[in-house]
């Protein structure tokens, strides 16, 4: 099984390297690292080109991070798609295998996710507050719930029958393509508990408090133009969520013998 992780890059000298090293040590080796590049001006392209024999990359004008995701969507060669920031890193060499035997140990399966952490984003060993996903269940969404999309992974062919992100959405197109492919569609999913990757914080959804409010209140509009009931009712229990989980904690990592829990 062929993976192929997305990084979306602007202007990000300072953390690039870092990610693209995460990528590159894995273990699992039928893998593709695509990079899309927005036309930085900054060192980003130098970076890129130390590593060019290794992955696919352009660097080209976009309409933000959700665009870039949907051309590395479309550049992808791979059974299955992720998506990595290229402020984040994987926490170990062993998630790209982990998912692997996930998905081939339950071919009927269409998308696997885990967990993550927030860290610092001066020193990565510094953890701020984890991000505790579980097995999916209609109607998560009704009391808040959503998976992290950098842990996120779905089979390409899915992309194809169901669509890409939501260019409409500037700041939660990854929360509408979620909605749509668990909640809507139902497509069947397997949870891996465990961290998958480390996330710098301080994320453009996460970046201000406008920012968060504007990307609220992005979510109230997904949920009403799936006509789902009480969409206000909806995005508190966000809110709440999101609250909840500055206590969640978590003692595992990702590893090969991660054992799936399986969503209905």
């Amino acid at each position: 099984m062929k993976i192929s992780v997305v990084t979306p890059v602007y202007n990000c000298e300072a953390t690039l390297k870092q990610c693209i090293e995460s990528v590159l040590d894995q273990a699992y080796a039928n893998f593709e690292f695509l990079i899309v590049d927005g036309e930085s001006s900054d060192a980003t392209v130098s970076i890129i080109e130390e590593f060019q024999d290794r992955i696919r990359w352009i660097s080209e004008k976009d309409q933000g991070i959700f665009d870039a995701f949907n051309k590395g969507i479309s550049m992808a060669t791979g059974d299955v798609v992720c998506f990595l920031g290229a402020d984040d890193m994987y926490v170990s060499y062993s998630v790209l295998e982990a998912v692997s035997v996930a998905f081939e140990s339950n071919p009927e399966s269409e998308i696997v996710y885990g967990d993550i952490i927030y860290v610092s984003r001066n020193d990565t060993t510094k953890i701020e507050r984890f991000w505790k996903s579980r097995s999916f269940e209609p109607g998560l969404y009704r009391k808040g719930w959503t998976p992290p999309n950098t842990a996120f992974f779905v089979k390409r062919e899915v992309f194809k029958k169901y669509g890409m992100f939501d260019l409409q959405y500037r700041l939660a197109a990854d929360f509408d393509l979620h909605y749509r492919l668990l909640e809507k569609f139902r497509l069947k999913s397997l949870y891996l508990p465990g961290t998958m990757v480390k996330m710098r914080s301080g994320g453009v959804s996460n970046s201000s408090l406008r920012n968060m409010f504007n990307s609220l209140k992005e979510c109230y509009y997904i949920l009403k133009s799936h006509r789902v009931k009480y969409p206000l009712i909806c995005i508190l229990s966000t809110l709440i969520f999101r609250v909840n989980q500055l206590f969640a904690t978590s003692d595992s990592f990702i590893s090969p013998s991660t054992s799936p829990e399986r969503d209905v």
